[in-house]
């Protein structure tokens, strides 16, 4: 079973995405920005991180970054999810989709990710 972190500002995408993680037999944590997610990362093993790109406070870029420069943190997935058309190219996320976005390409993005993910080096 996987544990997959959402992080979004809005709880009616949050409410969506974890219907649509729980019916695939995913344990599901959330928060509603970067700060309130790396809070959860220091204490939970999580399988990998979706979060939306823009927030208040920590959003997902910086999220992203402070994640990839932890050694701790450095090998869980990263999908970037955003209504922008364009994805920030000076992040290295795992994987981007644009909102809105289905729950069959969300599903097979977070599997695809997990899959492939890097082993910590500890």
């Amino acid at each position: 079973m996987k544990t997959v972190l959402l992080v979004d500002d809005d709880p009616a995408t949050i409410e969506a995405w974890s219907l649509c993680m729980q019916g695939e037999d995913c344990t599901v944590l959330s928060a509603a920005d970067g700060n309130g997610a790396l809070s959860i990362l220091g204490e939970q093993r999580v399988d990998i991180v979706v979060s939306d790109w823009v927030m208040p406070g920590l959003g997902g870029a910086l999220l992203c970054q402070t994640m990839k420069n932890d050694a701790a943190l450095a090998h869980i997935p990263f999908l970037m999810i955003s209504g922008h058309p364009n994805p920030p190219a000076f992040v290295s996320y795992d994987g981007y989709l644009r909102k809105p976005v289905d729950f069959e390409t969300l599903v097979a993005a977070v599997n695809r990710l997990c899959a492939a993910k890097k082993r910590p080096l500890y």
